[in-house]
């Protein structure tokens, strides 16, 4: 029998142990690092695809534009989440945001085109691929009774970011031109840096446990089994909801722009900053939907995922069946709604199932939403040249799928 005694400080030998005020701060650090960076994020996704568009994109391009960067965000928050857990919290969050000003800087290059936004994603993906595993490892571990909370409070940092872009887009362009946008994000990285370098605190593993006896050994030695297994039908179950919040999030993200322009040029009473009010609303609902889910007991989190399938397959029959902008307000809602219950609710049950290794887990939460990343914009790029209101039918019948498979995993489990 044994009990973790102490499991951090600083990151000097022979300094104390990380203290609950600087636990407190590094939580918060990586709330507003999150804020920041997804804020960046949630601006160049939307740039891309909308940008090659712009510039002659076919609807394929467009699609492979947003999506790429999800084909190598399937390994890289893996390698992040692995990362972290070796080097550190601080030391990865640094050269993450370091390289993300490159890439920031990439996409103001004169040369750039649609095969050119297709390269930056791609780099992109890999680099924000070292961000969220490693804030959401080191938040739930510095308060590792309230997993939920802290999970829950990422995840509305990341949702709260992502309400002003498309406005940014579709406003701001309009006055200083197409990438203005750009240049606001190069800075705010800039920002990001500077509050990680001087406002969070380095911090090294320290787990040791005491045995039954009152000896003293290193916890990695003493052979701890994991709570729940990787392959475990909860985890499968949680997997699969993660990859439905990926292809829900990038077809509504990438594609629905686009949809609203075309939707205009065929003479449809909307006007093009439609998509960014509707977006506005989607933003709100699943930052509403972290809100709520975050204060509710672990347990609950089952029924969110698949509350969550649910909602996203009715959304998705919506956005395919009609073409009204009240019906189109309301499938936001809901949509919203249900991938704030699918992202939260996978990624409480897989990292709140270890004490250790937290980026790992993270990493393997991430990664499977790469997944769903990846076929969103791209096979919805293929069925939007089909047809406009496809990629919406897609979605939702893949929701149905996904959430007769999640019901039959947690009966297993």
């Amino acid at each position: 029998m044994s009990e973790i005694v102490e499991e951090f400080c600083f990151d000097k030998p022979g300094n104390p142990d990380l203290t609950l005020d600087a636990k407190k701060r590094n939580r918060i650090v990586g709330y507003i690092v999150t804020f920041l960076t997804v804020f960046t994020l949630g601006t160049t996704e939307i740039f891309a695809s909308w940008y090659s568009t712009r510039m002659g994109g076919t609807p394929l391009e467009s699609g492979l534009a947003f999506g790429i960067f999800g084909l190598v965000y399937m390994f890289s928050p893996a390698i992040g989440g692995r990362l972290s857990d070796d080097i550190g919290r601080k030391k990865t969050l640094l050269l993450s945001t370091g390289g993300y000003i490159i890439v920031i800087f990439l996409y103001l290059l004169p040369f750039v085109g649609p095969w050119q936004l297709i390269i930056i994603r791609a780099i992109e993906g890999f680099v924000f691929g070292f961000v969220s595993p490693t804030v959401e490892g080191m938040v739930s571990e510095l308060d590792p009774e309230s997993q939920a909370v802290t999970l829950g409070n990422f995840s509305m940092s990341w949702s709260a970011s992502m309400i002003i872009p498309p406005m940014l887009i579709a406003y701001l362009s309009g006055i200083y031109g197409d990438t203005s946008g750009i240049f606001v994000v190069f800075g705010i990285e800039i920002l990001a840096l500077i509050i990680i370098a001087v406002f969070l605190q380095g911090y090294r593993r320290k787990p040791i446990v005491a045995s039954s006896n009152g000896e003293i050994l290193n916890a990695q030695d003493t052979g701890q089994p994991e709570k729940v297994s990787k392959s475990s039908p909860l985890f499968i179950a949680s997997y699969l909801s993660v990859m439905l919040w990926g292809v829900v999030s990038t077809v509504i993200l990438g594609l629905f722009p686009s949809y609203i322009e075309k939707l205009v040029d065929l003479g449809y009473p909307f006007v093009v900053e439609d998509f960014g009010n509707l977006l506005l609303i989607w933003n709100v609902s699943r930052t509403i939907a972290f809100l709520g889910i975050a204060r509710v007991s672990g347990e609950y989190m089952k029924k969110a995922i698949v509350i969550g399938a649910l909602l996203a397959a009715i959304s998705g029959f919506l956005l395919f069946a009609f073409i009204n902008i009240w019906i189109f307000a309301i499938s936001m809602i809901v949509s919203g709604i249900a991938v704030g219950f699918n992202y939260l609710g996978a990624l409480y049950l897989v990292v709140s199932a270890t004490d250790i290794d937290k980026g790992v887990h993270a990493g393997l939460v991430e990664s499977m939403g790469g997944v769903g990343l990846f076929i969103g914009p791209i096979i919805g790029g293929w069925f939007m040249g089909l047809g406009l209101a496809l990629p919406y039918l897609m979605y939702a019948v893949l929701a149905i799928v996904v959430f007769v498979l999640i019901v039959l995993l947690l009966r297993r489990n």
